[in-house]
C-alpha cells in the first residue's frame, strides 16, 4: 500500500495522473478494488480542487473591486463611481500565463464601459500600455465632435433607438465609438497631455488644438444603436438619410438587432458606409 500526501500535488491534474499511473500498477496485480476506489478518490479530489477554482470571482470579489478602486483613481477618475459589472474566471495561455477579466462602467464624467485586465495570483490589474487613457481619451474626443455629429444623434433619437452602450442622460454623445486612441501616431502625446497637470485639462486642449489631425486619424468610426422590427426598406432609408447628414469620415453601422446565439445582426442595418461629403463639411 503507497501513500502520497496531498499537499505535494499543488496541481490536480498531476495527482490525478499519478494515481492512474499507480492504478495501472495494481491492475497488473489484479488489484481491481483498490483500482476503483482510487479512481474514485481522484475524482473526488479533482472535483473539488475544480469547484474552489470555479468561485474565482465570489472568492475575490472585495480585494479585486478594491484593486479596481486603486486603479481607477490613479487616472483622475472618482472610484466611487466605478461598477463592476462582471469578473470572469481566469484564463492560462498555452505561454503558462493568466489573466482575468472586469467588466467597469464609470457612471463620473465621462462616462465609458470598459474591460480591465488582472492578474489572478496577486488580484492586481494589468495594463501597461494604459489604454485606459485612450478611453477616455476618446469619449472627450467625440464630445468635442458633438456639433459634427449632432444631427446624426437627433435623427437616430426621434427613430427611437437606443445606445446601448451608454446609459440615457449621461452624456450628451450617443452612438458613436472610436477607437483613435489607439494610432501610434498620437498615442504617446495624448498620455503626455493627459498625464499633465491634476485634471484633463491638458488633455481637452490638446484636443482642440489638434481636432483635425486627429479627425483625419479617425477613418474607422462605429455607429451603435438598438431598436427592433426595422425592416429592409426602414434600413435603406436609415442608411440614406445618414450618408447625408454624416461628416465626411468611415463608418461602421450597426443599428437594429442582434442574434444571441451568434451576435450576428438579424434586422436593422449593419453596413459600411464610406462619406465623402456630408452637410457637416
Amino acid at each position: 500500500m503507497f501513500v502520497v500526501p496531498l499537499a505535494v500535488h499543488k496541481d490536480w491534474l498531476l495527482y490525478w495522473n499519478y494515481l492512474l499511473w499507480e492504478g495501472m500498477n495494481l491492475l497488473k496485480k489484479n488489484n481491481k478494488l483498490i483500482l476503483i476506489s482510487l479512481v474514485i478518490i481522484g475524482a473526488v479530489i479533482g472535483g473539488v480542487m475544480f469547484m474552489n477554482r470555479g468561485d474565482f470571482a465570489d472568492r475575490n470579489r472585495d480585494t479585486i473591486e478594491e484593486n479596481v478602486r486603486n486603479y481607477v483613481e490613479r487616472y483622475k477618475l472618482n472610484p466611487d463611481q466605478v461598477e463592476i459589472e462582471h469578473i470572469t474566471e481566469p484564463r492560462r495561455y498555452p505561454t503558462g500565463e493568466e489573466e482575468f477579466m472586469v467588466n467597469i462602467k464609470y457612471h463620473g464624467y465621462p462616462y465609458f464601459s470598459y474591460t480591465l485586465t488582472g492578474d489572478p495570483n496577486n488580484l492586481l490589474m494589468l495594463e501597461p500600455k494604459e489604454r485606459i487613457i485612450g478611453k477616455i481619451f476618446e469619449e472627450l474626443y467625440l464630445e468635442a465632435r458633438y456639433e459634427e455629429f449632432k444631427p446624426t444623434i437627433d435623427y437616430l433619437n426621434e427613430l427611437g433607438i437606443e445606445d446601448p452602450l451608454r446609459p440615457n442622460g449621461e452624456m450628451k454623445m450617443e452612438y458613436f465609438q472610436t477607437s483613435v486612441g489607439l494610432s501610434s501616431e498620437i498615442n504617446d502625446e495624448l498620455k503626455e497631455a493627459f498625464k499633465s497637470g491634476d485634471d484633463w485639462e491638458q488633455l481637452k486642449q490638446y484636443i482642440e488644438d489638434n481636432i483635425e489631425k486627429i479627425s483625419e486619424l479617425d477613418t474607422s468610426i462605429s455607429i451603435i444603436g438598438t431598436k427592433e422590427d426595422i425592416d429592409e426598406e426602414q434600413a435603406e432609408e436609415i442608411r440614406d438619410k445618414l450618408m447625408t447628414i454624416l461628416p465626411k469620415s468611415n463608418y461602421h453601422v450597426q443599428i437594429g438587432v442582434r442574434d444571441l446565439g451568434t451576435g450576428v445582426g438579424k434586422e436593422g442595418l449593419y453596413d459600411y458606409l464610406m462619406v465623402e461629403q456630408g452637410e457637416n463639411r
